[in-house]
């Protein structure tokens, strides 16, 4: 496996970690207490009364996708790399929603995962061009491509 794959599904092993275990805080204790957190600090203009649907959708976002992602790249699915860089974008968003609602509570986890989001994105158009680069560097031109005229 290429380095860039390697650190792609590295990355991504821990981004679906961190969406399971957050995910699955908020889902047992909606209130957010298991991560310090209150109800109270939930903007108004947010359509949740608890952290509930928040822990659904890290959990299905950012634990069970990453996963699926990660199995992609290792079986050298020919998405693999686009839905790389589409979680990246995905968790770049998501980052800044959430800081945006929030504000910066966790600061060093929320600047990480958004250093995540950007790499992922990175690596995803990365390494979609050099498995470009590789399949075009093993297929053989057509003959009359080739021929002097």
């Amino acid at each position: 496996m290429r380095p860039v794959r390697m650190i792609a599904v590295a990355l991504l092993g821990v981004l679906a970690l961190g969406g399971l275990a957050g995910g699955l805080a908020f889902v047992t204790d909606p209130t957010g207490g298991r991560l310090g957190m209150t109800v109270e600090r939930l903007p108004g203009w947010l359509p949740v009364a608890d952290y509930l649907i928040p822990g659904v959708a890290l959990i299905v976002l950012f634990g069970l996708l990453p996963a699926i992602v990660a199995v992609m790249l290792v079986r050298h699915s020919p998405r693999a790399w686009t839905a790389t860089a589409a979680l990246g974008v995905l968790l770049v968003f998501w980052s800044g929603a959430q800081i945006a609602a929030l504000g910066l509570i966790f600061l060093s986890a929320q600047i990480g995962f958004l250093i995540v989001g950007i790499v992922l994105v990175g690596l995803g158009m990365d390494g979609g061009a050099s498995d470009a680069d590789e399949y075009a560097a093993d297929d053989e031109s057509y003959a009359y491509a080739d021929d002097e005229r």
